[in-house]
């Protein structure tokens, strides 16, 4: 039991860069085996000499090649190997992860900031509140000062504090409990019937074309590569979208009406419609991408900006506050 624990935490996984290697080394046509031998190094020989034992033993590659893939491309791999080569599996994984980095550096970089001053601002007031006020009042108070507007003010802030870090913890259970694949795709089904075009719907619209896009791209048609998707179970809601449109295909309706559906971006149909007669699906659907990425920035910027100047306003409130309490004592003084 202890060895089998000690060999499961000092397991080693291929790198990224590694995975990237392999790919376009599949891509020449090379044997895996002598895609191992070109990329053999110092780091990664073990794990390769491991792999090869393996298929000696007449194990399959796509059974094997989950157990040493970097977590951050591994769900990608093993949903697409369901229905695809190994090289054609990594080289979209490959795609995947690079498109989900770039969305969610995007989304952090801009809403990261606001949200970590206001968290720094409410945690110190609430330090503030806890060891230093107390004992200023106490001062204030042994000259027979009036306190009760500042202990007004006080039980406002103090309210203002519980009512966020109840908030943050509201947030917090509710992204645990709708990180599981079926929690997140009823959350999304319920944005879509009662608050369409929200930032989410056309969040995930953007993700699903931009990976349809993807495997376009690399040569698949419509109908393989929404099978494609229908598959990633690493992606629930793309799985989702991608399930629907299908379906609504299979019934008969053409690309642009299966879009018009409330679980997609309403601007997405009019984009295929143009796509349909330019007869540059690509292009168009690119361009479609590109739009929905400014309009997903510009409403972060907007909820950025809200919490922002929320955040300064309070801050300002509390530099207030604290100044005119900090000067009691003195005021004190100066009347007794």
């Amino acid at each position: 039991m202890k060895e089998s624990l000690k060999a499961k935490f000092t397991e080693k996984k291929l790198s990224i860069e590694d995975i990237s290697y392999l790919s376009k080394l599949l891509e020449t046509n090379l044997s895996l085996n002598e895609c191992f031998e070109l990329l053999s190094n110092r780091k990664n020989e073990k794990i390769f000499k491991e792999i090869r034992k393996k298929l000696d033993e007449g194990n399959l590659i796509e059974e094997i090649i989950s157990t040493y893939l970097p977590k951050d491309i591994k769900p990608y791999v093993v949903s697409l190997l369901n229905t695809l080569s190994l090289e054609a599996a990594l080289s979209l994984s490959l795609k995947f992860h690079e498109l989900h980095e770039e969305n969610k550096s995007s989304l952090l970089s801009s809403i990261a900031y606001p949200l970590i001053l206001l968290f720094i601002s409410m945690t110190s007031l609430y330090l503030f509140d806890l060891y230093g006020i107390d004992s200023i009042f106490a001062l204030i108070g042994s000259f027979d000062a009036d306190i009760n507007l500042y202990g007004d003010i006080r039980i406002v802030f103090r309210i203002t504090i519980t009512v966020f870090y109840y908030l943050t913890l509201i947030m917090f259970l509710l992204l645990v409990i709708y990180s599981r694949p079926r929690k997140i795709v009823m959350l999304y089904i319920f944005l879509s019937k009662y608050f369409p075009n929200s930032l989410l719907n056309i969040y995930y619209s953007e993700e699903f074309m931009s990976l349809l896009l993807i495997c376009a791209e690399r040569g698949y048609k419509t109908r393989e590569a929404l099978g494609i998707l229908k598959n990633m179970k690493s992606k629930p809601v793309v799985s989702f979208l991608a399930f629907h449109m299908d379906e609504s295909l299979l019934e008969g309706e053409t690309l642009k009406e299966a879009a018009k559906k409330r679980y997609y971006d309403s601007s997405l149909s009019r984009f295929i419609k143009i796509a349909n007669f330019t007869n540059n699906f690509s292009g168009v659907i690119r361009s479609y991408t590109q739009l929905a990425n400014e309009k997903i920035r510009r409403r972060m910027k907007r909820y950025t900006l809200t919490i922002q100047l929320a955040t300064y306003v309070f801050i300002g409130s509390i530099i207030i506050f604290i100044y005119q309490i900090l000067f009691m004592p003195m005021r004190a003084i100066s009347f007794y």
